[in-house]
């Protein structure tokens, strides 16, 4: 699978704080640098995570890594809530919205799946 991965750049913003007065404190946001194939979803898929009436003007894809990519989750127990990584691929932003792992011990890989990040998206 590394013949048809590329150079991503990956954004991850750390967990927020609450500082002294309760005001709450935006993580900090690093970058990196992971190969991966990006590719558009096909028509099962499609069909499975935007239903039958689509999603219009928003781009989906699918990325192919050997990086685990987070997508947003809440706090729970004593977990903190996470941002969802945002990857930038072909002059767009994309959210990361779902990320599985497929741990073979063939050709281990994650699979995630990604909505591109519009203009009026709270990022």
């Amino acid at each position: 699978m590394r013949g048809f991965r590329q150079h991503i750049t990956v954004e991850r913003t750390a967990a927020g704080t609450i500082d002294d007065n309760g005001r709450y404190i935006k993580g900090t946001v690093t970058t990196m640098d992971i190969m991966a194939s990006v590719q558009p979803l096909g028509s099962q898929e499609r069909y499975t995570l935007l239903g039958p009436e689509g999603a219009r003007n928003t781009a989906y894809v699918k990325i192919y890594t050997d990086a685990p990519l987070r997508p947003q989750s809440a706090a729970s127990g004593e977990g903190e809530a996470t941002k969802a990584d945002i990857i930038s691929y072909d002059g767009r932003r994309y959210m990361v919205i779902q990320c599985d792992a497929y741990q073979s011990h063939v050709i281990s890989h994650y699979r995630a799946y990604a909505k591109e990040v519009l203009v009026d998206d709270d990022s």
